[in-house]
C-alpha cells in the first residue's frame, strides 16, 4: 500500500488528506440530509393543531398558546373559556392535553349552555369559522384514503353544518394514532391521541 505522506512531498500529502476529509465531511451532510429528510416525514396527525396545538408542541409552550386565545388554565390539563351566544346562551370551550411518557391526546370541546334551550338552530347554521379549517384538516388526514378504507373509517360526507368520522366515536387510524371528530353548528368534539414511539 502507498502512502503518499511517506513516498512523496508534503504537497501531495496535503491533497490526499484534504480529498479523505472531504469525502468524510460529503458522507456525514448526507447522512444528515437523509436523517432529517426521514424525520420529517411524520403522520399528517401530528401537524394538526387544535386550538393552536399539536401533538408536536412542547408542554412548556402549551399554556402561553391558550392564555393567549382566552383560554383560563384550570388545570395542569384542563383549559376553558367562556363566549356570549344569543338568545342568553353562552358558549363554552374546553381544550384537555393529556400528557404521559408514552403518548399524548388534545381535545377540543365547544358546546351551548344555559339560555332558552326551546330555540331550535337556525336552518342555515354551519360548523364556525374559527373551527371549520381545524376540523376539515382532521377530515382530510383520516378521509383521504381509498373509499373501502373511508367506508371502514365510516367517513360520513362533509357538510357546511357538520362533519363526522367513525359515528363521532374514537377509531384507531393506526398503530400510534387515534382520532375523534364530531363537528356541527351547535357543538364540537375533537380528539387527536398520539403514541411518542414513532
Amino acid at each position: 500500500m502507498n502512502n503518499p505522506c511517506v513516498h512523496n512531498s508534503r504537497r501531495t500529502c496535503w491533497r490526499a488528506r484534504a480529498g479523505i476529509w472531504s469525502f468524510v465531511a460529503i458522507f456525514l451532510i448526507a447522512i444528515q440530509g437523509l436523517a432529517v429528510a426521514t424525520g420529517s416525514q411524520k403522520h399528517p396527525l401530528t401537524a394538526i393543531e387544535i386550538a393552536g396545538v399539536s401533538l408536536a408542541t412542547p408542554a412548556e409552550k402549551i399554556p402561553d398558546i391558550l392564555q393567549a386565545q382566552g383560554y383560563t388554565q384550570v388545570n395542569s390539563s384542563l383549559y376553558t373559556k367562556s363566549e356570549p351566544a344569543p338568545n342568553g346562551r353562552s358558549t363554552v370551550y374546553r381544550v384537555e392535553i393529556d400528557d404521559t411518557a408514552t403518548s399524548r391526546e388534545l381535545g377540543y370541546f365547544r358546546s351551548l349552555t344555559g339560555g332558552r334551550n326551546k330555540s331550535p338552530s337556525s336552518r342555515d347554521a354551519t360548523i364556525p369559522d374559527s373551527e371549520i379549517a381545524m376540523v376539515r384538516q382532521l377530515y382530510d388526514a383520516v378521509c383521504n384514503v381509498s373509499e373501502d378504507l373511508q367506508s371502514e373509517r365510516n367517513c360520513q360526507p362533509p357538510q357546511p353544518a357538520s362533519m363526522m368520522i367513525n359515528h363521532g366515536m374514537m377509531l384507531p387510524v393506526d398503530a400510534n394514532h387515534s382520532v375523534l371528530l364530531k363537528a356541527s353548528d351547535s357543538s364540537t368534539s375533537v380528539v387527536v391521541r398520539g403514541s411518542r414511539v414513532e
